[in-house]
């Protein structure tokens, strides 16, 4: 069986699914919550190379185990895998990091092929790539940065979501292998000119378009006002101008980027709830640029406790 009929499948479950939950508003799929709605009980826990775990009704279940060593794009993604096995029917199956000792994908069974169409086409059904790529103010993705950050507003892994384009027609195969060769550590390098981020922290850059949108982030991420002219407001509890780590004394002149300096605020573990943050556009009849950011929650244990 090959990757087309999986995805076939899978393409079909996973609009049956949107059908019964509902499209999300701005292109952000709550698989979370899809899980809760679907009776799957979910249950977080540092798993080493364990990506997660479904378990079906005849074992105990439905229930799954995500990793929480994993950063919450890649849970998210493990999550809606993990949906994928149980809205095909599947039976208990474990998820290792590696599937396979060779190239992505080679040699992977067949359901497992299609639970990982399926977390592709729940996470990013065409309606939310586009919401996606509207936040950044384009209409077709036109290099590795505008797939980065659309995965910002989808909250998904940059790999994943580049694999994803090809499939939606946005981008063709050979645009795919070159962007694939792109790390996100370096395109979060070239976002941010260089600013201190951890190795699992993520860029995001606000742009005019993403004006009265909901962004979703974690403690240690980055956000960066990209609008020319334009300076935060008074920042709310759990943001930050100075780096994590980095002590309250530091400058932005001892940034990488003195220029990024004031554009750019860090999330810290402060931050509760939906924070809404406001920016001043320094022109003529320009409107107070606001965007609420939410913080995902912690995912250790059961689901019944993250919120």
């Amino acid at each position: 069986m090959s990757w087309n009929s999986a995805h076939g499948v899978a393409m079909i479950a996973a609009a049956q699914a949107h059908k019964e939950l509902g499209p999300p508003a701005d292109g952000y799929v709550d698989v979370f919550g899809a899980l809760r709605q679907a009776g799957v009980e979910v249950v977080g826990r540092r798993l080493g190379a364990l990506l997660g775990l479904y378990v079906d009704r005849f074992a105990g279940g439905p229930a799954c185990l995500v990793n929480t060593g994993l950063e919450e794009v890649s849970m998210r993604h493990t999550a809606a895998h993990e949906l994928g096995h149980h809205r095909l029917g599947h039976g208990t199956s474990i998820d290792h990091e590696e599937q396979s000792s060779g190239r992505w994908g080679e040699g992977w069974p067949q359901h497992e092929r299609e639970a990982e169409a399926f977390a592709s086409w729940f996470l990013m059904p065409l309606s939310a790539a586009r919401a996606a790529l509207s936040r950044c103010g384009l209409r077709r993705p036109g290099s590795p940065l505008d797939a980065y950050r659309m995965a910002r507003w989808l909250g998904t892994p940059y790999a994943t979501t580049v694999r994803h384009l090809v499939r939606l027609k946005l981008i063709d195969r050979s645009t795919e292998a070159m962007w694939l060769k792109h790390s996100p550590a370096s395109l979060k390098a070239d976002l941010t000119g260089g600013l201190p981020l951890g190795t699992q922290a993520h860029a995001h850059v606000l742009l005019p378009a993403a004006h009265g949108a909901t962004l979703r982030v974690t403690a240690g991420d980055c956000v960066l006002l990209g609008i020319p002219a334009a300076f935060y407001d008074n920042l709310p509890a759990g943001l930050s101008r100075t780096p994590p780590g980095s002590g309250s004394q530091m400058s932005f002149l001892e940034l990488p980027d003195a220029a990024e300096g004031p554009r750019a605020v860090w999330v810290n573990e402060d931050l509760e709830g939906d924070t809404t943050m406001t920016a001043t556009i320094t022109a003529p009849d320009a409107p107070l640029f606001r965007v609420t950011l939410q913080r995902t929650p912690s995912r250790d244990g059961s689901d019944a406790f993250w919120h």
